[in-house]
């Protein structure tokens, strides 16, 4: 998939959670698609709660937040568009099978 013209993109994502069943990390799938030209972005990462100027708050304690962690851990957005064409959605699906463990070839 060539890389966009920023100008006229209309960036869209579809979010899929990673979970512990894959065979890779959700890091691990947003580095390895790079490498297949597939530009994914990581939300929910990092939690507000890590942000320097939060970090302190009593709200923003890692012992509160076990879910919402885990979770910013998990969820990769994958690229969509209206135009995506299905050769491109097939070649995204592959790569993702091919870096998880599921494919074979």
């Amino acid at each position: 998939m060539p890389e966009p013209d920023l100008q006229c993109y209309n960036y869209a994502y579809m979010p899929i959670l990673i979970t512990e069943e894959a065979k890779c990390t959700r890091d691990e799938l947003y580095e390895a698609l790079k490498q297949h030209n597939v530009f994914t972005r990581r939300y929910f990462y990092p939690l507000i709660s890590e942000f320097p100027m939060y970090r302190k708050l009593p709200s923003a304690d890692p012992a509160h937040l076990p879910k919402a962690i885990r979770l910013s851990r998990q969820v990769l957005c994958l690229p969509m568009a209206a135009d995506l064409k299905p050769e491109d959605q097939e070649r995204v699906i592959h790569a993702i099978e091919l870096i998880c463990g599921k494919s074979q070839t």
